[in-house]
């Protein structure tokens, strides 16, 4: 996936396309990053991952649609230059239609396997050209190796929905969504990482095997407590909706998968929908509320709702019915002033593995994994993306659209969800 272009990506008809060769010099650049402070150099981290959101891929027929950027800093402050000594960061940006989160996270881990990064020797003079004379052998799309089928009442449900007359469509529970989309925003994508450190980390992770739920149920429920308190007002807020995307990977179908693909890049994906109603959010603004465990209990439902999902899958999916969208351009565009229909995402890429250590101790070993979504034009107004490293920490990438939301809000998201996990940390029972 790494060796195609696109042609056709302006029509309703695009195609994979052979690229005989890649210069990668075009394909990965080194940024040196002057800094003063090590939270400078965080701050700039944090830019930079939203810098390579808003860039367009360009020339897709010829050019593969993926880049690497490295960033190093440099100060002329020696108690920086020693608590940076040896840190890059290492950014792999890629058109979605080649891969997926998960992808992306298996290819930090296969990147870190290299020779060059294990202290192997390498050549004195690498090629920058690669040649690929024949042309890659790609895997199969995601409607050939999942077998979805679909129910009649599903399907005639959801083209209803989609289609049918709103006056004649039961209203809908109103929900806080930012604003409506907007495809006239200048877009530009804004970043805030949110880090927790491995202590906290196991402690929430102990709690939530102790309460029978995952750190994405939980995160949800984190994030519906902060958002209902920090938005307050039922008018603007009487109710909540989130999405989880689901890896598609343990749905395939081996007899329709080619073993060769198994785990390769490649974009596997679904999703599903959690509601949070007005009772539930009342809830937890009520002045007596037992605020952690209603976040107990919240966690509990989206849990409860992904069990449900994964234990329904790959029956009755929306990605089934990509098929019955004959123009994607005039299906976005029909998007354009409407509400959005979701308040958040958390996407939660799992956990990045270093290789097994050699000999040596002084090969580069990955500390943190920092995973965002661009903004999402049509989407959620507010990311959350979830990646840790096994023994390290977990990052929660918090990403937004500058111009749909106020900063205010995803300063007091990340001040909220950083909060809440320490609170717990130290007394093991309450996240307020």
């Amino acid at each position: 996936m790494l060796r195609v272009g696109i042609t056709g990506d302006d029509t309703n008809d695009a195609h994979f396309v052979h690229i005989p060769s890649i210069d990668l010099r075009d394909q990965v650049s080194v940024v040196a990053t002057p800094c003063q402070s090590v939270q400078e150099y965080e701050d700039k981290v944090a830019e930079q991952q939203g810098w390579e959101h808003d860039q367009q891929f360009k020339d897709l027929a010829v050019r593969p649609p993926w880049r690497i950027t490295i960033l190093r800093p440099s100060s002329d402050n020696a108690g920086v230059v020693e608590q940076l000594k040896g840190q890059e960061d290492v950014f792999f940006a890629f058109h979605h239609s080649l891969m997926d989160g998960t992808s992306g996270r298996r290819f930090h881990e296969m990147l870190l396997a290299t020779p060059a990064y294990q202290g192997q020797q390498v050549p004195a003079e690498p090629e920058h050209v690669l040649s690929f004379p024949e042309p890659s052998s790609l895997p199969e799309p995601q409607e050939q190796v999942v077998n979805f089928t679909l129910s009649i009442s599903y399907t005639v449900r959801t083209l209803w929905t989609a289609l049918g007359p709103t006056f004649l469509q039961p209203p809908k529970q109103p929900i806080w969504n930012a604003i409506p989309v907007d495809f006239s925003l200048p877009y530009k994508t804004r970043v805030k990482p949110v880090d927790i450190s491995p202590e906290v980390l196991a402690t929430l992770l102990s709690a939530c095997r102790e309460h029978s739920v995952t750190i994405t149920a939980l995160l949800h429920s984190l994030v519906l407590t902060s958002l209902s308190s920090r938005i307050s007002s039922p008018t603007e807020a009487p109710a909540f909706a989130a999405t989880t995307p689901i890896s598609l990977r343990p749905f395939t179908s081996p007899s329709s998968m080619d073993p060769a693909y198994v785990t390769s890049l490649r974009c596997l994906v679904a999703a599903t929908t959690h509601r949070f109603s007005p009772e539930m959010v009342s809830a937890l603004r009520a002045p007596d509320a037992d605020t952690t465990a209603l976040i107990w209990q919240n966690a509990q439902h989206v849990k409860d709702e992904l069990t449900t999902k994964l234990n329904s899958l790959p029956k009755d999916d929306i990605m089934a019915m990509l098929k019955y969208v004959g123009d994607w351009f005039n299906f976005w565009r029909g998007r354009d002033g409407r509400p959005r229909t979701e308040s958040w995402e958390i996407s939660n890429i799992g956990v990045l593995k270093n290789p097994e250590a050699e000999a040596q101790t002084d090969v580069p070993r990955a500390t943190r994994m920092l995973f965002t979504n661009g903004a999402m034009a049509a989407g959620p107004p507010v990311a959350v993306n979830v990646a840790s490293v096994a023994g390290s920490k977990l990052t929660i990438g918090l990403s937004w659209h500058d111009a749909v939301l106020k900063e205010e809000v995803m300063d007091w998201l990340a001040e909220d969800l950083s909060s809440y996990a320490a609170k717990f940390y130290e007394t093991g029972k309450t996240f307020v």
